[in-house]
């Protein structure tokens, strides 16, 4: 493969419009709390087109680049996706062409042919790969080809550098922030603890999740509530319960200082499932994982369902379904079909977010 020209991260590309909603590092944990990663679904070319956002670093600069993606279905077999993104006047562009019939992968970079790959078991049953090819001297792309399902069929995604292209919200959920967000508390210490127990994250790796908050405890007067996610404990970052308890014995002073998931503080919602004629309606909530694995993320609302009704807000993250906190989506669906007439959900969100009713 001929060598490309290096990634120019001197100067970063214009992302135009939307650019309120770019991630920003969280002061203790420095991540990124990303709502939705950028992904092409071969069973809905048209919805796979949009853009995102990824951080490429040189030398120890970071910049933030816009990726546009764009997919076509070019026969009954062969699905391509394009993405491309401009660093400073160099434009780069890596092509997938997938053979969802034959199982046949082709890659190009800057429209120039790197990889092919035709394998016999592809045909019969095509679980999916993954592929790594060179930018430049420093750089490198990977694309995940994901299993088909009944649902999406084959799901494409590309990371640059290691790092997965966040997604620009589209549609009214446009009015949310892609990233999360994190704020910090602090718990005073006593001979009765912190009033509440934490879990390893159901849903990924990212921090340690809130299971139970008691009553009248330091937790409860702070503010947290079940299903909060806690990133930090002291600038260290926390993905396991293990460290929790050394952690806390070792902080300094009368209080424990720790970073949540969400921008400001998670706030309590109620569902009404019956209207007000007491008829049964509708939940009409759609759901789906978040990419950094923090709360089930609302990611459409029905008109004239009970959701509707609630406070729910497209982009809210669901931490907990009556202090219950769901390992999936799935999970989350049937928590409410097994609730009573009012549900309460603890979420985090953009409170000025636009409802759709």
């Amino acid at each position: 493969m001929a060598a490309l020209p290096k990634l120019d991260t001197t100067t970063a590309a214009a992302a135009g419009p939307g650019d309120n909603v770019l991630p920003t590092p969280h002061k203790l944990s420095g991540r990124r709390l990303s709502k939705s990663v950028m992904r092409s679904d071969s069973q809905d070319a048209e919805g796979s087109k949009g853009w995102g956002v990824v951080e490429v670093s040189d030398s120890g600069t970071t910049r933030a680049v816009r990726v546009v993606q764009k997919a076509e279905s070019e026969d009954f077999n062969m699905y391509k996706v394009t993405w491309v993104w401009t660093l400073g006047s160099e434009t780069y562009q890596v092509d997938l062409r997938h053979g969802r019939k034959s199982g046949i992968r082709k890659i190009y970079v800057n429209k120039e042919l790197v990889h092919r790959q035709h394998n016999i078991k592809d045909m019969v049953a095509d679980s999916g790969s993954t592929h790594t090819v060179q930018l430049g001297e420093a750089h490198d792309a990977v694309i995940r080809i994901l299993p088909k399902s009944a649902i999406s069929g084959f799901t494409y995604q590309l990371e640059i550098d290691g790092n997965p292209i966040e997604q620009n919200i589209a549609g009214p959920m446009a009015a949310g922030n892609l990233d999360i967000g994190e704020r910090t508390i602090e718990l005073p210490k006593g001979v009765n603890g912190l009033g509440m127990t934490l879990r390893n994250n159901p849903l990924g790796t990212t921090g340690v999740v809130v299971w139970t908050v008691e009553k009248g405890k330091a937790a409860e007067a702070c503010g947290v509530q079940v299903g909060d996610v806690v990133l930090s404990v002291h600038d260290e970052i926390v993905n396991d319960i293990g460290p929790l308890t050394d952690l806390v014995a070792r902080s300094p002073g009368d209080t424990v200082a720790m970073e949540l998931a969400g921008s400001s503080a998670s706030r309590k919602i109620y569902m009404t499932k019956n209207n007000k004629g007491g008829e049964r309606q509708p939940i009409g909530l759609g759901l789906q994982t978040t990419s950094c694995g923090i709360g089930i993320l609302v990611t459409e609302i029905d008109k004239g369902s009970a959701a509707a009704d609630s406070d729910l807000k497209l982009g809210d993250c669901i931490l907990a379904i009556d202090d219950v906190v769901p390992i999936a989506p799935k999970d989350a669906v049937h928590i409410i079909l097994k609730a009573e007439d009012v549900i309460k959900f603890n979420v985090i969100g953009d409170q000025a977010a636009t409802n759709v009713r």
